[in-house]
């Protein structure tokens, strides 16, 4: 009897589970449960309320059709329709899941929106159109013809301290062919980019850059430009210049005070030393316009003394200078 008591001890020993077995069974039974009570809720909920009416808006696709490829649009019409739509929610289930594309044939008079999408609804069960927007259209069209336009780049550059830009923005190419309405072609001074941004520039720059696609216009040639410019290092530098009068008529003389104003320039680093050794500005007044002064105040224009150094006007002390004229003995 013993014995068996024995070999009984042993074999639940050798059969008991432990505890975290048993908690890991007990979590996954409860997680079998739970999904099971969330699938039978989803789908009672899903019973009840989808057979509920309910007001919904989409966008639907728009396509134009019937029109000779020899005409072009003079506004481009939308490429979608806003719809608003009502119904049981099984059946706005199925047209947001499958939305029809709107076909629109091409007429000379504003089209009527809302009753073509209200035609082309009409298939889906027990689906009303409460509202479309656009609710009219205009496909008024000319006849199609191409121009040769300039590209314009919009940049949003910026350098580092001391760099700038030197020469010219090169684009390539710089020009584009546009086809579409005359009317519209007519109006367009030249193919924008898209906006050129730029930090921390200090070096050469060469980057593609995509066109925007004007609107009623097809440009088919290119896609993308080539924008190119020079970048350098620039320092300041400063020079006195006595301040001239011109156009003094004869027997005229007018004197300033201050008679010198200091002008502050930036210069690129390698053309430092050449306009150091010359007065790269001169400070001028011309005497029309101090005619014209009834203040007693005029303002020097600085201009630039050669073409051969790319120099850029910083700032004039001062800015204003007094005047009086001298009368001859």
């Amino acid at each position: 009897m013993a014995k068996n008591s024995r070999f009984g001890n042993w074999i639940s020993k050798f059969f008991k589970t432990s505890d975290a077995e048993t908690t890991y069974l007990h979590k996954g039974e409860v997680l079998m449960v739970f999904l099971i009570a969330y699938f039978i809720a989803l789908s009672l909920w899903l019973l009840v309320n989808m057979t509920k009416e309910y007001n919904f808006t989409m966008d639907i696709p728009l396509e134009v059709t019937g029109y000779s490829e020899d005409m072009a649009f003079v506004t481009k019409p939308p490429a979608k329709a806003r719809v608003g739509v009502s119904g049981e929610g099984w059946n706005l289930l199925s047209l947001y899941r499958n939305p029809p594309e709107i076909s629109v044939t091409y007429s000379e008079e504003d089209v009527n929106l809302t009753n073509i999408v209200q035609s082309q609804i009409a298939s889906y069960t027990d689906i009303s159109v409460q509202r479309v927007e656009p609710a009219r259209i205009s496909l008024a069209m000319e006849p199609k013809t191409s121009a040769r336009v300039p590209v314009n780049l919009v940049e949003d550059v910026q350098f580092k301290a001391q760099y700038e830009m030197v020469g010219r923005v090169r684009l390539t190419p710089d020009s584009v062919t546009v086809h579409g309405a005359q009317s519209v072609i007519d109006t367009l001074r030249g193919i924008p980019t898209k906006t050129l941004r730029l930090r921390n520039v200090q070096s050469p720059v060469e980057q593609k850059v995509a066109l925007s696609q004007p609107a009623g216009l097809v440009v088919r040639d290119v896609t993308e430009v080539t924008v190119a410019f020079e970048v350098t290092e620039f320092t300041e530098g400063e020079v006195r210049a006595y301040i001239r009068t011109r156009n003094v008529p004869d027997g005229s003389e007018v004197r300033f005070n201050p008679a010198v104003v200091t002008v502050r320039y930036h210069v690129p680093i390698e053309q430092f030393s050449a306009a150091q050794e010359m007065v790269p500005f001169e400070a001028f007044l011309d005497y029309a316009d101090i005619q014209r002064d009834t203040t007693g105040f005029v303002t020097p224009k600085i201009e630039a003394v050669t073409d051969d150094l790319d120099l850029r006007l910083h700032s004039v002390q001062p800015r204003r200078v007094s005047y009086f004229h001298v009368v001859p003995e």
